[in-house]
């Protein structure tokens, strides 16, 4: 250690000068910086879901579609409200990369006049009077192929379906485009008309997620870096207290984010929250290294014996806590889920440029100084000779024990009840535009979650089958038996069932049993469509494939999921037919078991590589255990609370997991190392004081900063950040909990009859 500390008081302002340098070149591909939504971003390239998803898009022209809802109270049919969506259906088909726009005015009517079958808009202009607009309301509160979709069942809310082409719906800067033209129409149209109007839909989700990731990069992160610089003038009060860490932290992420850039990736919802995980990372190492050498200056030492000594002590808990640091989030670059395994390898080099910085720039800086320089306790903690805690706990050691066991018991019986949940739209606080919208339409309308059902009848022209198409209406009746969330369902066989009504009144069949007839009935719906209205996106060119459309309301993942797999059951168990579910919302479902799978590889990996570490360290597989239970049980201890209040696991809470291990881990190995170093010469009562003097005080004040640092998350309009602030905040204090007072009364209980001095 005295060679390297002779190093570095030699080279000390090159190295300065060389590190600033470094960083500010690297940083020059920061210009880049740019953010994705887009839905692929959630998965590997060779996702099979993504494929099956991109098939569906090639056939059926995707599902991106805008929806644009209000409401009148007194009724949609009257001529502002009518006017008011007239105009809008004409502005919006006006847009470019739209390919379809779907309103009660321009709903394709079939309607029998004599012998003729009549295909129209429903209300083709500006002209009808109250009169016919009452029998218009009157006709539409009958039509099961709008009732419940283009108009509710009270009359009072409509929507307008603003369908991309399929080239803009994957194109995200052409979404986010869309949406903005939509939101400068419908403002206008709101000044004229009144009206509020609401924007949800999948597309309204991709540039939501890119929006609400900008927001987060220029409003929470500067606030957080603020934060703890002011957290740092407030303990330290002075400069040098506040440049030793900054300087560790920004460099730190500054090289972090500039290599992502370098290697191709944009920031993400996850990725943009970067320099708030790394500061996580870099305040605990730097913080341990100047508060030793802190206190070495306040017992008398020289500078460059308190940088030395300093570094004696902590260079070995420094690396055990990178490295933990880096397991544990290098963990996350297993999982499924795209943005949390991109978050995992950031951060992981993170860690190590940290550790990198920490045990040179620090060191560095603080050589600088001479031996006169002045230094300030901290008066918000008792800084330096702690006495009589020690005592304490041997003292109520078994008490301890018993009541964070009573505690465990009955918090961790709730793990029986936790659910993960990848609901995409939930994934807004309610406040945001596109949570409001999809809110708004699930109360006043229609379910707001939709599902493609893709029917294969096996064959060419099996759509047309009579068979194939009374199977849908069996299928729709035991879906909707089975599931009260099903809002709505839509298909050409519901085409055809209207033109059998309109062409054969009389007749007791619902749908022809005549294939050649039911080609007939396509014939003449799709011949009479206006431009642009084809039936293209229903089913496919050869006609073997149906898509049905299905609205459903909001509800957990899992119930997505249980209701996903009946619909394949069913198809594949009662009929010779087949069925796929696809969409967005449905590739959002298939995330979960991505969730559930970070959380348990992120733990079980962290914890596995982590008690190998410390195994090799206590070289006794029975005190192995002490380590363990103070770092897993914050983790336990939470989830067993979100299980009692009900609360779902998503995929915030997932990141969550990786998070706590690592910087709790981090407590409890400089816990242990100074265990280690003070059994030695002390009894177990005078070694707790000394590990609190030593170490307990930059365990505080880390866990005090980085809790008002990610409670800054709470304050997104992102759920899974809202919740990964709540989750982290709790479990990263149960966490200094624990290891102030469990892990010092397990030691008292089981750790004095073993002998530590083989442990360097």
């Amino acid at each position: 250690m005295e060679n390297y500390i002779n190093f570095l008081d030699k080279h000390k302002l090159k190295l300065i000068i060389f590190t600033t340098l470094l960083v500010a070149i690297m940083s020059i591909s920061l210009k880049d910086l740019a953010f994705e939504g887009s839905y692929r971003i959630w998965f590997d390239r060779d996702s099979k879901i993504l494929k099956d998803y991109d098939n569906f898009r090639s056939t059926f022209s995707g599902d991106d579609t805008f929806i644009v809802s209000f409401e009148d109270k007194e009724g949609i049919f009257n001529p502002k409200a009518i006017n008011t969506i007239l105009n809008l259906t004409e502005q919006f088909y006006q847009m470019g990369g739209v390919q379809k726009v779907d309103s009660i005015t321009n709903y394709q009517q079939i309607r029998g006049e004599g012998d003729d079958v009549m295909v129209e808009n429903f209300i083709p202009n500006f002209k009808l009077t109250q009169e016919e607009l009452n029998k218009k309301r009157e006709e539409a509160l009958k039509d099961k192929l709008i009732l419940n979709q283009l108009i509710s069942k009270d009359g009072k809310t409509t929507m307008i379906a603003v369908r991309l082409l399929t080239k803009s719906g994957a194109d995200e800067a052409l979404n986010i485009e869309v949406m903005n033209k939509i939101r400068e129409i419908t403002k206008e149209e709101s000044i004229k008309s009144g009206y509020k109007f609401y924007i949800s839909g999948i597309p309204a989700i991709t540039a939501s997620l890119v929006t609400v990731s900008q927001h987060d990069s220029m409003i929470l992160l500067p606030l957080a870096v603020l934060l703890v610089v002011i957290f740092l003038f407030l303990l330290f009060r002075s400069a040098i207290g506040v440049i030793v860490p900054s300087l560790v932290i920004v460099f730190t992420f500054l090289i972090v984010i500039s290599i992502q850039m370098l290697l191709g990736y944009k920031l993400n919802n996850f990725t943009v929250n970067t320099p708030a995980f790394v500061t996580a990372v870099a305040i605990a190492n730097a913080m341990h290294l100047y508060l030793a050498w802190l206190y070495y200056k306040l017992k008398g030492l020289k500078n460059r014996e308190a940088v030395e000594t300093a570094m004696r002590k902590n260079i070995a808990p420094i690396f055990l806590t990178s490295f933990t640091t880096t397991v544990g989030f290098a963990t996350l670059s297993f999982s499924a889920v795209e943005p949390i395994a991109t978050l995992g390898m950031a951060i992981g080099t993170g860690a190590i440029v940290a550790f990198l910085l920490t045990i040179s720039i620090v060191p560095s800086i603080l050589l600088l100084l001479d031996d006169d320089h002045q230094v300030k306790p901290i008066k918000l903690l008792n800084f330096l000779d702690i006495k009589g805690y020690g005592a304490f706990i041997s003292r109520h050691d078994k008490k301890i024990v018993t009541l964070f066991f009573i505690l465990f018991i009955s918090i961790g019986y709730g793990l029986k009840d936790i659910k993960v949940d990848s609901n995409s739209i939930k994934y807004f606080a309610p406040t945001t535009e596109v949570r409001a919208g999809s809110d708004f339409v699930e109360e006043k309308l229609t379910g707001s979650m939709r599902y493609e059902i893709i029917l294969d009848s096996k064959k060419r022209d099996g759509i047309k089958e009579p068979k194939f198409l009374k199977t849908i209406v069996k299928f729709e009746d035991e879906l909707r038996a089975n599931f009260d969330n099903i809002r709505f369902a839509t298909s050409l066989k519901d085409v055809v069932e209207r033109m059998q009504q309109v062409l054969n009144p009389n007749s007791l069949d619902t749908l022809p049993n005549n294939k050649n007839l039911v080609a007939q009935y396509l014939l003449l719906y799709s011949m009479s469509l206006p431009q642009g209205m084809e039936i293209n996106d229903k089913q496919d060119i050869k006609e073997q494939f149906l898509r049905l459309s299905i609205n459903t309301s909001i509800v957990n993942t899992s119930k997505d999921l249980a209701m996903i797999k009946w619909i394949k059951e069913w198809w594949k168990t009662n009929t010779p037919y087949s069925a796929d579910v696809q969409g967005q919302t449905t590739i959002f479902a298939y995330m979960q078991d991505s969730v559930s799978n970070t959380l348990l590889i992120s733990i079980t990996l962290t914890l596995l590589i982590v008690a190998v570490a410390m195994l090799l360290i206590f070289r006794d597989l029975k005190m192995l255990w002490i380590f363990i239970i103070p770092n897993i049980s914050p983790i336990l201890l939470v989830a067993g609370v979100m299980g009692h209040l009900g609360i779902t696991i998503d995929i915030g809470v997932a990141i969550s997991a990786a998070v706590i291990l690592g910087i709790a881990v981090d407590d409890t190995i400089h816990f242990f190392s100074k265990y280690f170093d003070g059994i030695k010469t002390r009894n177990f009562e005078d070694t707790i004081d000394y590990i609190l003097n030593h170490s307990g005080n930059a365990m505080i004040l880390t866990t005090v900063i980085l809790s008002f640092t990610f409670s800054l998350f709470a304050l997104s309009s992102f759920v899974p950040n809202i919740n990964f602030a709540i989750v982290t905040v709790i479990a990263l204090n149960l966490a200094l909990i624990f290891d102030l007072i469990l892990l010092p009364a397990l030691l008292s209980l089981w750790g004095r009859r073993f002998d530590f001095s083989s442990i360097s």
